[in-house]
């Protein structure tokens, strides 16, 4: 996912703005796109409409603002975690968290839906999930630097289907949290190393026997 180029108030106006994103955040979620009104935004920020409207023009330029704001958020997380030399037992607890927060489950839903029906977003979306993917593909390098084994894929390759087994487990998560052991992605995400690493080894003992 590409790094967000929107700029953002500081100040007092950054704490009103934040406290309308948070507001928009619980009121998105629950009710969704469609659902959700500025009267009920406003309601529970403590707002008057008109100080929405000032801000941000519309429900829809509030809903991609919340969106940006959501997806910086789990950027910062992904790449913070991800630097760190435990970076897969990190990432289990940040697959449990994403997946037992209710607002973020229910947030997550409806960008998706939304994305699926505005190009515009949709490219957003795009932009942050190759941002994560670069991350997770800066990490693998540094471990293949290191003497990691030759997994025979690359980087980029490699860091793609950590994402989606990310997201997958994620879902999963959500729908039956007893069904995700605590290291079901750190073990699995080893597992796929090894077996690409082996395959890898095997394949050029075939082309040496040749």
């Amino acid at each position: 996912m590409s790094q967000s180029t929107h700029r953002r108030p500081r100040g007092d106006s950054a704490r009103t703005r934040a406290a309308l994103l948070e507001a928009a955040r619980e009121v998105f979620a629950e009710r969704g796109y469609e659902g959700a009104s500025v009267d009920d935004i406003a309601r529970v920020a403590g707002v008057s409409v008109g100080s929405i409207y000032s801000r941000f023009g519309n429900k829809e330029t509030l809903f991609r603002a919340l969106v940006l704001d959501h997806l910086d958020g789990e950027l910062a997380l992904t790449t913070d975690r991800m630097a760190g030399r435990t970076a897969l037992q990190d990432t289990d607890a940040i697959l449990r968290e994403t997946g037992a927060s209710r607002a973020r489950s229910l947030l997550d839903s409806e960008t998706w839906v939304s994305a699926m029906r505005c190009e515009n977003l949709r490219n957003e979306m795009a932009g942050y999930e190759a941002a994560t993917r670069a991350a997770v593909a800066k990490l693998v390098a540094v471990h293949r630097a290191e003497g990691a084994p030759e997994m025979g894929v690359s980087d980029e390759e490699f860091a793609g289907a950590a994402v989606a087994m990310f997201h997958g487990l994620v879902r999963q998560y959500r729908l039956d949290p007893g069904s995700v052991a605590p290291d079901a992605y750190s073990r699995m995400m080893r597992a796929l190393a090894r077996g690409l690493a082996a395959e890898h080894a095997d394949r050029h003992r075939t082309d040496d026997d040749c």
